[in-house]
């Protein structure tokens, strides 16, 4: 009997294992290039994360705003008790500090406008623990507002359809002879304005006292040509700046009586926001539809040029901006590349959705999303500095305050971030990703999306590396961690995978 045995002539492909380390979390939304030129672990889109020191952490929240009763227990801290009072919704704030030229004490307030156009006071040092109503005078209309000094009074300038009221820690009273001003600005002995009948002109005169406002006092400075119409006043680098629509202008004073130069530093190609204008330091940030951008008083230069496409035929003139402790606040719309609905986004008609964190040394950016603001300003006190904000919407009834707890209010942010689509440095060649390694300290989940599958990998909270097995097929794929819980501490994952030959 003769054995006969057979070579086995079947092919078995080769694989040779490979793995990519995403090490790159602190850098965030790394281009807005083509995901064919990305690199396998760059970051094509972020929301809800803090990823500033490379691990995807907690991000960005708001809470009620805590005030102290006292200024000699800054520790114990309180909220407003709304429901002392008939507001349901708040439309707009303002921080406001005073003298109280008998007492010789500087006190510190939050003026709330209300559903009514009434003005409340929330007293930052705060005993009572509820705002209380300040005038029956109503803010009709209500265009803008600034801090002002008359003479030796503090006051608020609000700038509404039949005038301006003035609103000091005295008195409240409606001055009908004043036009209605969409940004005003005093400098040296001049006080400047844009008016909202006609932004091609800028007015201003030497009486600084506008309750004794005078039209037939005002001069005129006018504009016709390319830059637009007129948008906000800025003093700043000791010149005033005018800020239109497509442009910037430094409009210079000589000593001799209405003597001025005026000087054009930019013309924008897209429309500059009114509202996202904030002097931060030693520059002016501002939006426009093609991103975000910087003035140091001579030159404009282009930041976080990889969020542009957010910014792209959205108009954002509802945006508001504040700055504080070397970070720029920019509320805005968004417009985001996928099909998902979070927090405010759910709602019809919401008006801004989301929040970025600018860091005006690292340029880093943290970018809350789902929420809708209303209005975003700084509250910097001798006591404590916040971010305060009110709200469209759901919120509407709520004076928040900027937290790093991932939640707005008692709802827990949906946090992600994703990767570009990528073939692992690998073309046309098919692979399987195998496992995947990280450190998480909460529950996430980590999703591989293929040009084959979808397979989504549960992770638990734990204070060592954690390895998962997989099983995903394809040519290209996408990697996504996410997680709905509030808390976040995701850090050095690999995905191993094989190519297959």
């Amino acid at each position: 009997m003769v054995l006969i045995f057979y070579k086995n002539l079947k092919k078995h492909k080769k694989t040779a294992e490979k793995d990519i380390t995403f090490s790159v979390f602190g850098d965030g939304v790394v281009s807005n290039e083509d995901d064919l030129i990305s690199k396998p672990n760059e970051c094509k889109y972020f929301h809800n994360f803090n990823l500033n020191d490379g691990a995807l952490k907690t991000g960005l929240g708001f809470k009620d705003i805590e005030v102290p009763a006292t200024e000699d227990d800054l520790e114990t801290l309180h909220n407003y008790d709304l429901t002392m009072t008939t507001i349901t919704k708040i439309k707009s704030l303002d921080s406001f500090k005073f003298k109280d030229l008998q007492e010789d004490k500087i006190y510190y307030h939050l003026n709330v406008i209300d559903q009514n156009d009434k003005i409340w006071i929330c007293a930052l040092i705060d005993e009572l623990g509820f705002p209380v109503g300040k005038s029956d005078v109503q803010l009709t209309g209500l265009v803008s507002s600034c801090q002002y000094r008359l003479e030796d009074f503090d006051c608020i300038l609000y700038f509404v359809d039949d005038g301006m009221v003035y609103s000091s820690a005295y008195n409240t009273e409606l001055c009908e002879n004043v036009p209605t001003l969409l940004s005003c600005v005093v400098h040296y002995d001049k006080f400047f304005g844009i008016t909202d009948t006609n932004r091609n002109e800028l007015i201003y005169q030497s009486n600084l006292n506008l309750i004794e406002y005078k039209e037939e006092d005002n001069s005129v400075i006018e504009f016709l040509d390319q830059r637009g119409s007129f948008n906000k006043l800025v003093a700043f680098n000791d010149y005033v700046y005018l800020f239109r629509e497509y442009g910037i202008t430094r409009i210079s004073e000589y000593s001799a009586k209405d003597d001025f130069s005026f000087t054009h530093f930019y013309t924008s190609s897209s429309k500059i926001y009114e509202n996202s204008i904030c002097v931060c330091g030693d520059k002016v940030y501002f939006c426009t539809r093609d991103g975000l951008h910087t003035f140091n008083g001579s030159s404009v230069n282009k930041i976080c040029e990889e969020y542009d496409s957010y910014f792209k035929n959205l108009d954002n003139l509802n945006c508001s901006s504040c700055c504080q402790n070397g970070k720029y606040y920019l509320a805005t719309r968004c417009k985001f590349d996928d099909e998902v609905k979070l927090g405010c986004e759910l709602e019809e008609g919401y008006i801004n959705n989301v929040l970025f964190e600018v860091d005006m040394e690292t340029g880093k950016v943290e970018i809350l999303r789902g929420v809708d603001i209303k209005k975003i300003i700084s509250v910097d006190i001798p006591y404590f500095s916040k971010v305060v904000a009110c709200f469209n919407g759901l919120n509407c009834n709520h004076i928040g305050e900027l937290t790093h707890d991932g939640k707005i209010f008692n709802l827990v942010n949906n946090k992600v971030w994703k990767s570009f689509n990528t073939d692992f440095g690998y073309k046309g060649k098919e692979k399987r990703v195998k496992e995947i390694i990280l450190n998480t300290e909460f529950p996430c989940d980590v999703e591989i999306i293929s040009d084959v599958e979808s397979k989504t990998y549960s992770f638990e909270g734990k204070t060592f590396e954690q390895r998962q097995s997989a099983n995903v097929i394809g040519k290209s794929f996408q990697i996504v961690f996410k997680t709905d819980e509030q808390n976040s501490h995701i850090s050095k994952p690999m995905i191993v995978f094989d190519v297959i030959s």
